[in-house]
């Protein structure tokens, strides 16, 4: 007959609840270590989006300046052209005067 209780079933059962005991360290281990992984993914990707915003915002205010400065550019060419349109007409009215108030030709000698 067979014992149920004999020595050689004990230790394979406390084998068996060791190796069980370190398996399931293990893989609370592993959970642990995914629980920690979601963390700190999310509160780097809240980072992430926090820093694009920032530079969304920056890059509007940016966007705002080029643009005034364009419309300053535009209004300080047409008051530098108006000038320029003026005095270009009477340049080219002294260089050419009507034919009535041409001078007479120059003598040569």
């Amino acid at each position: 007959m067979v014992q149920i209780n004999s020595e050689f079933v004990v230790k394979s059962h406390r084998r068996h609840l060791l190796l069980g005991g370190l398996l399931m360290l293990l893989s609370l281990l592993c959970v642990a270590m995914t629980i920690m992984f979601v963390y700190v993914n999310n509160s780097a990707n809240r980072r992430v989006e926090d820093i694009r915003h920032q530079y969304r915002v920056i890059s509007d205010r940016r966007e705002a300046k080029v643009a005034e400065l364009t419309n300053q550019v535009i209004v300080l060419q047409k008051k530098l052209e108006s000038p320029q349109g003026q005095v270009s007409s009477k340049a080219a009215s002294k260089a050419n005067p009507a034919a009535g108030q041409a001078s007479p030709p120059a003598t040569s000698r």
